[in-house]
């Protein structure tokens, strides 16, 4: 803009089969700006159309990373007023979409003699092009020199007076009028007040209505005071939209609260696949739960689940063997995270059960937690684990443990009858049975997603109660885990959770069989393929239907504790039930 150029509009190009994603600190990238530039103030842009524009995405059998729709192209050149003549240049032509949508044009009904000019660098897509869009001439150029200079940061305006925004410590929804408004509490965020009021892993979401290119520009001095850039959430508002940032503290400490669970999209239909009909002996199982990835097979299937998926099965890794519990994919997500917490003193449940920065207690009985092993909450696994675990395991023998194929054999593993078939499974089998199915398999991983900091002050409490450093827990280990061990009493981003097979030299050197360390130790299987969430998808940062009021309790859901959470959904309700109530006594009056 500062060379002469006009920024006539920002257009938002939404996707709705936008590729998915397994993210879960931010929302999905689900749209692209196009930016409309022009060298003059009396120029050919119609800027009546709407400002947001929803386009699929459309396969296409090029190799390219960013092949535009053509109904894109469309839409972006009925927005100008093309004459005969006119030359429509594309300087990044890829596979030539421009060219194409131009040629379409021309020879429509209603057509222009207007022509187009493709640039492009690969030999491969100029070869696309040629075919794809008949493309008559085509002219080899040498490489041109240019200049270019970096771009300047500009802080915050200084005749801007900071407005800090100091609402809830754990986070803040504030959607300024116009750009004053906005830069002003924008700069409040760099005061010592606002991050001394604020947790360090608070959330915030900083919007304008009507926005500017300064208040777009702007928002880049978040990283210069110590916050960091997640999302840039767009807002349709009729014909228009607006920016909301999400922004959080720059910490190595502790992470943001995003409690994406809350706001993601149900799938419309559950994926049901007729299992009965697949095979699964010989299937390849990588176990990716300890420092190197081991690969296996599936040799015999010990039960399956009502659908007839496998649901215990034999698995042979060169020479041993192990049992493993598969997790069933309509329901791997919700075992996973499915451990509960409860006070150890009144027995209530806890929702949140530590908080590495903050006071721990009890919202019940105001118990202090996490102080000494007597206050660590009492951890309960779901009854289905439980159920297999006590079929499968004995005193000698643990789900997921590798045994070598003797040992294995010589040993009763199970005390169940169903898996009395262990003794007729055909050790020696042809590897080259191994069965491929569309490219999935097995990985074999720890089964409970259990936050670090948990297990970080567990252990710590734990070695606490022994009275020992975290030096000398260190001299207790081999000498390969001399640089592993400290990062398991870290809290911050430089901590790391003890794989299962340290769990027996953890039970050894501090002489308990807790039933933590049977949690962490736990390993399963998670079938490998590509489906949609049961919990839902990640809604994306296109944001649509939604009045103001209403878009600010949804982006609250993202971080508010989980009592205050539980209380305003309990409130949703309420008022719904109360409406439907009224609706009903007016409806029977009539």
């Amino acid at each position: 803009v500062k060379d002469g150029w006009y920024l006539e509009d920002i257009i938002i190009w939404y996707k709705p089969n936008h590729m998915p994603s397994s993210v879960k600190d931010r929302f999905t990238n689900t749209y692209e700006p196009v930016i409309v530039l022009a060298k003059s103030r009396n120029n050919i842009y119609r800027k009546r159309w709407p400002k947001v524009v929803e386009i699929p995405l459309q396969q296409t059998p090029w190799k390219h990373t960013a092949v535009y729709p053509e109904n894109l192209v469309r839409n972006m050149l009925e927005r100008v007023e093309l004459k005969d003549g006119d030359i429509i240049l594309d300087p990044f032509a890829g596979t030539g979409t421009t060219a194409v949508v131009v040629k379409k044009l021309r020879n429509s009904l209603y057509a222009r003699r207007i022509y187009s000019v493709m640039i492009e660098k690969s030999n491969e897509f100029v070869d696309v092009i040629r075919k794809r869009a008949k493309v008559k001439e085509i002219i080899d150029v040498e490489d041109v020199d240019y200049d270019w200079r970096p771009v300047e940061e500009v802080d915050l305006p200084e005749e801007i007076e900071p407005d800090p925004v100091l609402e809830d410590r754990h986070g803040e929804v504030y959607i300024a009028r116009e750009e004053k408004e906005f830069l002003s509490v924008l700069k409040g965020i760099r005061i010592k007040e606002f991050k001394k009021f604020h947790r360090e892993d608070a959330l915030y979401f900083f919007g304008v209505n009507k926005w500017t290119l300064e208040a777009l520009y702007h928002i880049h001095a978040i990283y210069k005071y110590g916050y960091v850039l997640r999302n840039m959430l767009v807002i349709s508002n009729g014909n228009g939209w607006y920016p909301i940032f999400m922004f959080a503290r720059d910490s190595t400490r502790v992470a943001y609260r995003f409690y994406l669970d809350r706001v993601r999209i149900k799938p419309k239909t559950e994926d049901e696949r007729a299992w009965r009909e697949e095979e699964f002996i010989g299937m390849r199982v990588r176990d990716i739960s300890g420092k190197e990835t081991t690969e296996g097979y599936v040799v015999k299937i010990l039960d399956k689940y009502p659908d007839n998926f496998p649901k215990v099965v034999v698995v042979q890794w060169n020479g041993k063997a192990s049992i493993e519990f598969v997790v069933h994919p309509q329901k791997d997500e919700l075992l996973m995270e499915g451990l509960r917490f409860f006070c150890p003193k009144c027995l209530s449940e806890l929702t949140e059960p530590y908080d590495p920065i903050g006071c721990n207690r009890c919202p019940s009985c105001d118990q202090e937690l996490w102080v000494s092993l007597d206050t660590v909450p009492i951890i309960q696994e779901p009854e289905e684990i439980l159920e297999i675990t006590r079929e499968l395991e004995t005193n000698e023998y643990v789900i997921g443990r590798c045994l070598e194929i003797k040992d294995f054999k010589r040993r009763n593993v199970a005390t169940s009858s169903k898996f009395s078939s262990l003794e007729r499974i055909n050790w020696g089998a042809s590897p080259g049975a191994r069965k491929l199915m569309l490219g999935e398999y097995f990985t074999k991983m720890r089964l409970y997603r259990i936050d670090q900091p948990i297990v970080a002050q567990y252990l710590t409490l734990l070695r606490k109660s022994k009275n020992m450093s975290i030096q000398d827990v260190i001299k207790k280990f081999p000498k390969e885990y001399l640089h592993t061990v400290g990062h398991w009493f870290r809290k911050d981003f430089g901590g790391s959770i003890p794989i299962p097979r340290d769990i027996k030299l953890i039970r050894d050197i501090f002489d308990t069989q807790d039933g933590l360390l049977k949690i962490l130790e736990r390993t399963v299987l998670k079938f490998q393929t590509v489906k949609t969430s049961v919990k839902g998808k990640n809604p994306g940062d296109y944001i649509r239907n939604k009045n103001e009021k209403e878009l600010t309790g949804y982006l609250k859901t993202l971080y508010i504790p989980s009592n205050g959470y539980i209380s305003m959904i309990s409130k949703s309700r309420n008022l719904i039930r109360g409406n439907k109530i009224r609706e009903t006594v007016l409806a029977v009056g009539k």
